[in-house]
């Protein structure tokens, strides 16, 4: 891991979004730990939460891309952070882009708000986390039938690693099924691996909970 990757873990921990104990995913899995991005709801935060994505954007060798954009409606506080991150800390001026659930007849009509988008628009994704992937199926069509012709990946905050509907993950279904490209900040594993060294969370796994988690990752993880 990078330092912004370790960095990230201890943000997710200090900020509330990663928490442990007993949990029952909408799949029904009982999970040793939670991720809730939700709880990113203050302008720190969410400015905090724009540098790590950014930060990643320029690790993973997306730099060519020259639209930021954010599916509504976790995705749009993620793509102007994100934009604005970039700028600030990578003088990289980048447009954001983000969806409407419904196209507005009137005004700024149509289905987008900010950059416009067409063929040559070479587009990042930025989401919260993939499940189902449901999200992206919707993305992926809305992007096409705008003339994008170059999604140079989705970049999502976790990736919990663990089966999807079959012996992929969630994940790697997504970038089966959809040909898409996806770079998460960081993976179940890496938390384990960081959290269970000291570090500047102020919190550290112990031997049991640290037992619950490659548990449940032998279990249902790929």
């Amino acid at each position: 891991m990078k330092q912004y990757q370790r960095s990230f873990i201890d943000f997710l921990v200090k900020s509330g979004a990663l928490t442990f104990g007993d949990f029952t995913t909408k799949s029904g899995r009982k999970t040793p730990y939670f991720v809730n991005m939700g709880n990113f709801n203050l302008g720190s935060a969410i400015s905090r939460l724009g540098d790590f994505y950014a930060d990643h954007i320029v690790s993973s060798g997306l730099k060519s891309l020259n639209v930021v954009f954010g599916p509504a409606y976790k995705g749009i506080p993620l793509a102007i952070s994100t934009a604005e991150a970039l700028n600030r800390n990578h003088k990289m001026d980048i447009p954001f882009s983000f969806n409407r659930k419904e196209a507005k007849e009137h005004g700024d009509a149509g289905m987008l708000v900010g950059s416009k988008l067409g063929s040559s628009s070479k587009v990042v994704i930025v989401e919260d986390v993939i499940t189902a992937g449901t999200t992206m199926r919707e993305v992926v069509p809305l992007m096409s039938s705008f003339g994008v012709k170059e999604i140079l990946g989705v970049v999502i905050a976790v990736d919990r690693s663990e089966k999807g509907t079959a012996d992929l993950s969630a994940v790697q279904e997504a970038e089966q099924s959809l040909g898409l490209k996806i770079f998460p900040i960081v993976t179940a594993r890496d938390i384990i691996e960081h959290l269970s060294a000291e570090n500047e969370s102020g919190f550290r796994l112990n031997q049991d909970l640290r037992g619950r988690m490659e548990n449940y990752l032998e279990q249902y993880g790929v």
